[in-house]
């Protein structure tokens, strides 16, 4: 479906999600029908079926008459997506390494220097939102949409959790070097290293992740 064509809600439904990972929501936050109206330009209507949408996704949760929250991230909630979308991404990188053609190992090569470009410019919300393209990227290939959706919806607060604590010292280049990985991987058509590769990748950024929530501690 064309930009044209897409219901309104759905483009607010997207923009949101955006928005949600870039800050302007906060993780926490809460949202009003009249707040979202306002800040889109739209009626309560298309917002409402927005929320809808998202709530379905677990990108926010509705509050009767009163708007939305976009829920916090807990320990718990960090550890059970990594170990989805480990599962899933498991899945959809074996498909990319079978049948990615030319042009979509290009773009997951152009989409893979893009994410160093980004990280050697030093903005981490550049760094987000480079790493998200890559990944979906990847993702595209296997045609999942169920995949897709569940990947596109709930990974949106952890990539806007990843936005407010940043990086570690080191971490990045870790990541840029398993990202190489995951590349060689699919452009050899080696599918059980790629799917080792990414489950190193989601693995380490679990732990990652937990250790900048505070969940755990540093090694010594």
């Amino acid at each position: 479906m064309d930009a044209i064509n897409t219901p309104t809600y759905m483009r607010l439904r997207d923009q949101l999600r955006t928005d949600i990972v870039a800050g302007i929501w906060p993780l926490g936050g809460h949202v009003t029908l009249s707040q979202l109206s306002a800040h889109y330009q739209v009626s309560a209507n298309p917002v409402r079926e927005a929320l809808l949408q998202l709530q379905g996704e677990g990108v926010v949760a509705m509050r009767m008459n009163r708007g939305a929250v976009v829920p916090m991230i807990d320990a718990k909630y960090i550890d059970s997506l990594c170990r989805v979308r480990g599962a899933i991404q498991a899945m959809t990188i074996r498909e990319a390494a079978r049948s990615a053609t030319a042009a979509q190992v290009d773009e997951i090569r152009r989409l893979c220097a893009a994410y160093e470009n980004a990280v050697h410019a030093g903005d981490v919300g550049i760094c987000v939102q480079a790493n998200r393209s890559f990944h979906r990227a990847i993702d595209v290939v296997a045609a999942n949409d169920m995949a897709l959706e569940m990947l596109e919806g709930r990974s949106s607060l952890m990539d806007a959790f990843r936005r407010q604590v940043g990086y570690k010292q080191g971490r990045l280049d870790v990541v840029i070097a398993q990202h190489r990985k995951l590349v060689k991987a699919i452009a050899s058509g080696n599918e059980e290293a790629a799917v080792r590769v990414s489950m190193e990748h989601t693995d380490s950024a679990r732990l990652d992740l937990l250790l900048a929530h505070g969940s755990l501690k540093p090694r010594p």
